[in-house]
């Protein structure tokens, strides 16, 4: 924040008042003749109480890096693929099509019917006329990109047990079998690095090769002897180089237990140490939840999460039942009520949208809302499409895939160097930032033409427009919150309003409380939480906003009213801003948690979380809550600084006593007029301290400011200090030294002591003034100059400036 600006926010203290959104102050925006409808004074919420608006990616290198990715490509292909979801000219009506050797054409999900499986030599006949002669690894990886994914992720065994690459551990392999004796992993793999995308791999736990075929749950246990060292055996010839580096590893069904799903994923972090690995390895031991087949999420979610959903949900290995009308609704599991089962979903198992007019359309439409739905959330979005037998896409499918690209290519921000945001859902969609934008995806276009983002009152914008527009859209803040009107609704598959900011996006959270002296009680509505991707395991933390305003709260205890929470699965921790207690039980949370201590002008998150837990992606339970959240502070003091003497001579020493502060605190103290720091100082039990600082011999007289800031926990005070120059050096008596007539100096020869009678050269305060050691400092303006503080506060009132702390309401003609 420049200097003016902090001297602004000092000049106009007595204007601020602190709600449960936090402090507002009114400002009049500047008129703009070419903007005749420029809206009149708004109020507008103060800056110093926002934080930064993206939600962060893990600390951890390997996750962030696949979590940056977004979006991927998911491809079922093998032998099922040559059936098409038919067997003997009957259409298979239950299970997923790549599983049709099992299932074969079963009509019922009644497991009291014999199952009309595939025998293992017809389907081994069909494997060695998998000749593939449309198959181009480079081509796919391309058509990857193009769609804008990151990584393609293929099936390297399915539960089939055939293999798609050169493996010694059976000659079930599409290398032996396949007529044309090709390794398509290796080609992927190397096709993939030749494009410039990641690739990962899908595995099945389970092999009907080895195991007898239970389709029904596909629940097999990996139990049979010497099966675990037949996956390590396929693992090591998969991951041990021969195909690069492998950036996911996508394990699928069947029951291991703890012990073996150690070994699954110690063998893969053995073997490809960045690897990702997914939660169907079973009892909790993943880099990262999938969730089920299918799922969307809704709430802003905890990561690294992905969502896997194929271009049709009941098949992921190619089908073409475009023609073929379905006998019944499928729900996808069987035997399961929703009474006993909560996630049925009721799906149509048909493909006849590539017949229907416009169904590219539809499709392209569904997939986008997807993909930008889950990226917006914070997870990754894996996308399937199974290609057929002959390696080529069909034709329809592979213009859903285009369609998908030229969205990414008309709105490159959402799968750029964008992040989920703290910004709240809204009834018309999400949003997402990165280091200079928001972004509004416009997933449900209001009646009324008008968008209204909450939180958002605090941004410095620049321009805010339709994405892929050149043309402004008019827009107000008003309070907290960013109101947008639209345009006409566009002729697009999800429209995305760009507003642009000076820095990175803030927000300023829409339940900010301000603590007084008495207790004060935040109640669920006020609270921000995140929902685990592990299904029905609840929310993994809850989060409130409050801040104590120009003063330091200090002894702050804050209780958790909970429900449904228990000790059984690991301690609590409670963070506030930096200060963290953890190994917390559910009785300690209940009698209150502290001391902490909040500092001046911030807001401080309380965030409620697992203290360690086994599985970092679990929630609290289905069915825990916090109810509400209660916070007492001992003690609120106001900073303040004194200096003595009040005028001094520059390269003389003055005295600094600081009163009000957090105790135990270290405190800088700077001179804001080069600005240059002169002292440092702790604070003393009571928050007092007292220090000896030299004023620096170069100081220039006139009129500066003292400031004593504290970073952790933020506080800050100022006073005035009248510099005085140093006297000018007595004149010599050596006769060499006469006047030398030159005007502008003494006889000695030294510059006159006089005032000039030409104006100050002394630049403005620049933008980096009030900073030290990259970090922004916090006091005020430096040299005043006489009643520089009154001629200041009539200049800024006249000028309308600093704008950078307190927010002007602005709007722009579209």
């Amino acid at each position: 924040m420049r200097i003016t600006n902090r001297l602004a926010g000092s000049l106009l203290a007595g204007l601020l008042t602190l709600g449960m959104a936090g402090p507002a102050l009114a400002d009049t925006p500047a008129t703009d003749d070419a903007q005749p409808t420029t809206p009149a004074t708004q109020t507008t919420y103060d800056a110093r109480y926002a934080i930064p608006a993206a939600v962060p990616a893990s600390s951890e290198a390997k996750v962030a890096q696949w979590q940056d990715m977004k979006y991927a490509m998911f491809i079922h292909w093998g032998v099922y693929s040559s059936y098409a979801g038919w067997y003997k000219g009957q259409k298979q009506e239950v299970g997923y099509p790549e599983q049709i050797k099992a299932w074969g054409h079963q009509q019922t999900w009644d497991q009291r019917i014999p199952l009309q499986g595939i025998p293992r030599e017809e389907y081994l006949a069909t494997a060695q006329t998998f000749e593939a002669p449309n198959f181009d690894a480079t081509a796919w990886c391309q058509q990857a990109k193009d769609t804008g994914m990151k990584m393609l992720l293929i099936t390297s065994k399915h539960h089939d047990g055939f293999a798609m690459w050169d493996t010694a551990t059976t000659d079930y392999n599409f290398t032996k079998q396949s007529p044309s004796h090709r390794d398509p992993i290796l080609e992927l793999s190397q096709a993939c690095q030749k494009v410039g995308i990641k690739f990962g791999l899908y595995f099945s736990n389970i092999d009907w090769e080895k195991q007898p075929e239970d389709p029904w749950t596909n629940a097999n246990t990996l139990d049979e002897e010497g099966y675990m060292d037949y996956i390590h055996e396929q693992l090591k010839e998969l991951l041990g180089g021969k195909y690069g580096e492998i950036t996911e590893l996508w394990y699928d069904m069947g029951k291991p237990n703890p012990t073996q799903s150690d070994q699954l994923r110690a063998w893969a972090h053995e073997l490809q140490p960045n690897i990702m690995i997914n939660s169907r390895v079973g009892n909790d031991r993943a880099d990262f939840e999938v969730g089920w087949d299918n799922e969307m999420q809704s709430e802003q979610t905890q990561g690294p999460w992905e969502s896997a959903v194929s271009i049709f949900h009941k098949t992921w290995g190619y089908a073409n039942w475009d023609d073929a009308a379905p006998t019944y609704k499928d729900t996808g599991y069987p035997d399961y009520t929703e009474e006993d089962w909560d996630h049925i979903q009721q799906v149509d198992n048909t493909t006849a949208l590539r017949k229907a007019p416009g169904g590219a359309h539809t499709k392209t439409t569904e997939i986008v809302g997807n993909m930008f739905s889950t990226v917006a959330l914070g997870g990754q979005f894996l996308f399937n499409v199974g290609p057929k037998f002959d390696g080529s896409y069909d034709p329809w499918d592979a213009s859903v895939l285009k369609g998908i690209g030229d969205w990414n290519r008309a709105h490159p921000g959402i799968l750029g160097n964008s992040r989920p945001t703290h910004f709240p859902i809204e009834t018309w969609g999400k949003t997402m930032v990165d280091d200079s934008h928001i972004y509004l995806g416009i997933e449900k276009w209001p009646t009324d033409g008008m968008v209204t983002l909450h939180g958002a009152g605090t941004n410095d914008i620049t321009s805010v427009k339709l994405d892929g527009s050149d043309a402004p859209l008019t827009y107000t803040v008003e309070g907290n919150d960013l109101v947008i009107t639209l345009p006409a609704q566009p002729d697009e598959i999800l429209p995305v309003v760009t507003v642009t900011t000076k820095g990175a996006p803030t927000y300023v959270p829409t339940g900010l409380t301000t603590i007084g002296e008495q207790t004060t009680t935040i109640p669920a509505t006020g609270l921000e939480k995140f929902k685990a991707p592990t299904p029905k395991t609840g929310e993994t933390s809850f989060t409130a906003s409050i801040t104590s305003g120009n003063k330091i709260a200090s002894g702050v205890r804050i209780s958790f009213d909970t429900e449904g929470f228990t000790d059984d699965y690991a301690k609590y921790k409670v963070t506030v801003g930096d200060q963290e207690v953890k190994g917390l039980t559910v009785a300690d949370l209940k009698a209150g948690v502290g001391p902490f201590t909040l500092g001046q002008h911030a807001t401080a998150r309380v965030t409620l979380s697992y203290d360690n837990p086994a599985y970092a992606l679990k929630g609290f339970g289905k069915d825990a809550t916090v109810k509400s959240v209660t916070v007492k502070a001992e003690k609120f003091s106001t900073p303040a600084v004194t200096v003595e003497p009040s005028t001094v001579e520059a390269g003389k020493t003055v005295t600094v006593t600081g009163t009000g502060f957090a105790h135990s605190s270290p405190v800088s103290l700077t001179l804001h007029s080069d600005p240059v720091e002169i002292g440092t100082a702790t604070t003393d039990d009571t928050g007092s301290f007292t220090a000896e600082v030299t004023i620096p011999a170069a100081t220039e007289a006139g009129d500066h400011t003292v400031v004593a800031a504290a970073e952790s926990p933020a506080a800050e005070a100022s006073a005035p200090l009248t510099v005085t120059a140093t006297p000018a050096p007595a004149p010599s008596a050596d006769p060499s030294t006469e006047p030398s007539g030159q005007p502008g100096t003494e006889p000695s020869g030294q510059p006159s002591a006089e005032p000039s009678t030409h104006p100050s050269a002394v630049p403005s305060p620049s933008a980096d003034q009030g900073r030290k050691g990259g970090k922004r400092s916090k006091g005020g303006l430096a040299r005043t100059g006489s009643n520089a503080l009154i001629v200041g506060a009539c200049a800024l009132a006249v000028a309308g400036v600093g704008t950078a702390f307190i927010r002007r309401s602005c709007r722009h003609k579209a």
